[in-house]
């Protein structure tokens, strides 16, 4: 893992992650489940957050987009500990109380980075819609049926990923500020979980958080030696039985560019894409963050579209609550 100055928080779509989890969870019965930890939200201590603001738009005739500013939150976070230890988590979701229909979706997802290896943590809210008409359906037989969520937990060396996976019904459907109580339901799931290993690529590194933080990193860098914006560099990683690349596609930099109420002096806006290995799919994302100052690697604007007629839209915004 290359350098990542103290200040630098975790850089990444919320709703990638989600995205990219809902893409990995699935699998073959298991017998035996590795060893993990404890769910927790977090061991290391937290040592930079930042607030975002979440948009939805959709698209359901493929001709124009209808967008509702302000639906949900998400929260961004970098911890750190002694001897190098490093994490990064985000949770993002719709806030029921903002959001059109009462739509609840969100996920979290937590890396810590240690000298013996990493351990991964995800949360999700089930949701695989395809279609508009399908997400409509599901919101509405929810209110009846309580939450259904997708629970993974890997832990990873230097050569090898190994991960479990359960799907848990809630006794009611919790939203992403309830975390915590929800973690404490979820420490008594007792049903058998689908268990899959792969190895880890060479050089790869612990997650699809800390491979984004680093390119992002690499990027401002860049910038600062060059004084332009870098080319296309790709990252490793393991994620629940696939070998994944993180790439920065492109990159350039802005000045005088707004987003939300506020406008930036000078900018980098990157694309990136994920890709598993062996597969034609990818996910693409677009991260605008600081070059300079407080907010240099700190992301600004994200933008995240994870079906044809669905697109999120992440504002900095340090007034959203948790």
């Amino acid at each position: 893992m290359g350098p990542i100055r103290p200040r630098v928080p975790v850089a990444v779509s919320g709703v990638l992650a989600a995205g990219c989890l809902m893409a990995v969870l699935s699998g073959q019965q298991g017998v035996v489940a590795p060893q993990v930890a404890a769910l927790t939200n977090g061991t290391l201590p937290i040592v930079a957050e930042h607030r975002y603001r979440v948009a939805a738009k959709i698209r359901p005739l493929l001709l124009f987009w209808i967008g509702k500013d302000n639906v949900g939150g998400a929260r961004l976070r970098w911890r750190r500990g002694e001897n190098d230890e490093r994490g990064y988590d985000l949770l993002i979701g719709s806030d029921p109380d903002r959001a059109p229909r009462r739509v609840n979706r969100w996920g979290f997802i937590l890396e810590e980075s240690r000298s013996g290896g990493a351990t991964v943590l995800g949360v999700m809210k089930k949701s695989d819609e395809e279609t508009l008409n399908e997400a409509t359906s599901h919101v509405a037989s929810e209110a009846n049926e309580g939450g259904v969520f997708k629970v993974i937990q890997a832990t990873i060396d230097g050569s090898e990923s190994v991960a479990r996976v359960t799907i848990s019904k809630a006794g009611r459907d919790y939203s992403y500020r309830e975390l915590d109580a929800l973690l404490e339901v979820l420490r008594k799931e007792t049903s058998l979980p689908k268990i899959r290993k792969t190895p880890v690529p060479p050089g790869g590194r612990s997650g699809l958080l800390t491979g984004i933080v680093e390119l992002l990193h690499d990027a401002v860098e860049s910038v600062h030696r060059a004084g332009k914006a870098p080319g296309k560099k790709s990252l490793a990683y393991a994620y629940y039985a696939r070998q994944y690349d993180v790439a920065r596609v492109s990159s350039e930099i802005q000045r005088n560019a707004s987003y939300g109420e506020t406008t930036y002096a000078k900018l980098l806006k990157s694309d990136f894409e994920v890709r598993a290995r062996g597969e034609s799919w990818t996910e693409s994302f677009q991260v605008v963050c600081g070059l300079d100052g407080p907010l240099a690697e700190i992301p600004v604007f994200l933008t995240y579209q994870p079906r044809w007629w669905f697109k999120v839209e992440m504002t900095l915004d340090e007034r959203e609550v948790f």
